[in-house]
């Protein structure tokens, strides 16, 4: 492996003209094409392969930093900073997360507009990861093939074309143009106070359109295919839906109110179904539905919410502050299913995780039962197909389960209690 500046190979005059930017390339000969480190990156770096290059920790991209041909053995996140620009030209991205870590520990984040460019690369989570890469400012693609990974647009423009990911979220300003795109979710965040109205996208069907999104959000979209269409609704924000194939529906209660969460196709153009249903809350958020296909749907709640789900689907249930969950009859996938500062779940006669859907929803192969801060969790007479994990000063009581959790673990001073016998905190079984 030669390593040197481009100076070392030009004349004076081009050296005057690259010296304050000091580009720095590696030159990796097929001899040594053997896992090696990936070197310290700086403004202009050139890694050049072939060859597989390992990074542990997190990656701090600043200035201009171009990686090519090369496979990126990765143990940690991407940060990449304002203003800066990531090159990914013919990159096989490998990425592992540590056992376990929650989904997109090991992703990317801009912290601020920058320009992020890959062509012709791949990216592959090892284990259970679940790369998730929040970007902001250009972001540019040309055949991006990944694996249970998601692209978060804020304020992005965007061109894309060959991208093929588990989810694509276009929201907050962001103004996209794609083709040929693959994709199991595209999703939007609406504002704290959006009318968001959005008709007729088709579920595993190649279709063309241009959509206003949530938060100002626009996209227009050539021979896109999805599973799932996935609006998360703000604050008092309304969501008019139409002619959705297949939808899952996300909303943030921090109210008090009991509810059903249906499944199968919601509401007819003579007569469109609302939620949630008048005098069954006083939450302020709306969601009209005509012909949606409803797949699942996901709650974070927080606040002084006091809220009862009844017969339900939940794909996500996150509680924090003091909020107070009771969940009935229902089946909860535990994609993420957390509990956390002082609020309170009492879940009975339901199912608990979704292990068993792991083969067509890879992102389910993390489903857990999470219990932190000083919240308390009741679980009676519940079928589990996934483990429970509590951590500080959690309580969890597990009483006359139709199945047990896969796992049980515990750590600081925590304790879960299954049919009155008490774990030690930090016991595993």
């Amino acid at each position: 492996m030669v390593i040197g500046t481009a100076a070392h190979f030009a004349g004076p005059r081009t050296y005057m003209r690259l010296s304050p930017w000091i580009l720095l390339v590696l030159l990796v000969t097929p001899s040594l094409a053997v896992e090696q480190k990936l070197p310290p990156l700086r403004d202009g770096s050139v890694v050049s392969g072939p060859g597989t290059f390992q990074h542990e920790g997190e990656l701090e991209i600043r200035g201009h930093v171009t990686l090519k041909n090369l496979t990126l053995d990765l143990h940690g996140p991407i940060r990449v900073a304002k203003d800066a620009t990531l090159e990914l030209d013919g990159v096989k991205i490998l990425v592992s997360d540590p056992p376990g870590a929650s989904n997109g520990v090991s992703g990317l984040r801009c912290e601020g507009p920058a320009r992020v460019v890959v062509r012709n690369s791949t990216m592959e989570p090892l284990g259970t990861a679940h790369p998730m890469w929040g970007l902001q400012g250009e972001v540019e693609v040309d055949n991006f093939q990944t694996k249970n990974a998601e692209f978060h647009f804020n304020q992005v423009r965007a061109k894309l074309n060959r991208l093929k990911i588990f989810e694509l979220e276009i929201s907050r300003g962001s103004d996209v143009v794609a083709n040929h795109l693959e994709l199991v979710f595209l999703s939007t965040h609406t504002g704290e106070d959006d009318h968001l109205q959005v008709d007729g996208i088709p579920a595993d069907k190649e279709f063309s359109r241009t959509l206003n999104l949530g938060s100002g959000a626009k996209a227009e979209l050539h021979d896109v295919r999805l599973e799932l269409f996935l609006v998360y609704v703000h604050g008092k924000s309304s969501a008019q839906l139409s002619h959705i194939g297949r939808a899952q529906l996300a909303f943030f209660p921090q109210c008090q109110g009991s509810f059903h969460l249906p499944i199968g196709v919601q509401g007819s153009q003579d007569k469109p179904a609302v939620f949630p249903a008048e005098g069954a809350s006083n939450c302020p958020f709306r969601i009209a539905m005509n012909e949606v296909n409803v797949d699942t749907w996901d709650v974070y709640t927080g606040g002084n919410a006091d809220l009862t789900f009844t017969d339900s689907v939940i794909d996500e249930l996150i509680l924090n502050g003091h909020a107070k969950v009771k969940v009935r009859n229902s089946e909860l996938y535990a994609d993420w299913l957390g509990v956390s500062d002082d609020a309170q779940l009492n879940v009975e006669s339901s199912t608990v995780g979704a292990l068993r859907l792991a083969a067509k929803r890879p992102d389910l192969a993390t489903s857990q039962a999470r219990i932190g801060g000083r919240a308390r969790a009741l679980f009676s007479k519940v079928r589990f197909d996934c483990g429970v994990v509590a951590s500080g000063q959690a309580q969890v009581e597990i009483n006359a389960a139709t199945r047990p959790p896969q796992y049980l673990r515990t750590s600081d001073t925590a304790t879960i209690r299954v049919d009155g016998t008490v774990m030690n905190p930090g016991s595993k079984n």
